[in-house]
């Protein structure tokens, strides 16, 4: 048997091989391992509370519950500038872009407590007087 015969053959079966993967498994998510998936997560699974100031914020900014959530749902996190070592609950920044506005959500996330606090809530270059 012919080296390319071989080569032929070993390409059909990583070809089916690939495509009985795709049917019994092509519905899965696969980047729910990442730090990134398992930060959104855990603020989409857990019971929510908002701080005094991120409500003063909301209120200053016009947004309901329904909008915080597309907001939330468009949001990447910013590793560099959040605080996960932080004891016992971590700090995460998500930067959002919604409706061509940047906005910065600060959340606090007690994964043991399974329990998460929004704790400001910045549209870039708007300001609220919300101390």
């Amino acid at each position: 048997m012919s080296f390319w015969r071989r080569f032929r053959l070993y390409l059909l079966g990583v070809g089916l091989g690939l495509i009985l993967v795709m049917i019994f498994f092509g519905s899965r998510d696969w980047t729910s391992w990442t730090p990134e998936s398992r930060v959104l997560t855990a603020i989409d699974s857990s019971s929510v509370s908002i701080s005094d100031r991120a409500n003063c914020q909301l209120k200053c900014l016009n947004l309901d519950q329904a909008k915080l959530l597309e907001i939330q749902a468009q949001a990447k996190v910013d590793f560099s500038e959040s605080n996960a070592k932080a004891k016992p609950c971590p700090v995460y920044r998500l930067d959002s872009r919604f409706e061509e506005r940047d906005y910065q959500l600060i959340w606090e996330v007690c994964e043991s407590a399974e329990e998460v606090r929004l704790l400001n809530l910045i549209k870039v270059g708007h300001t609220c007087a919300c101390g």
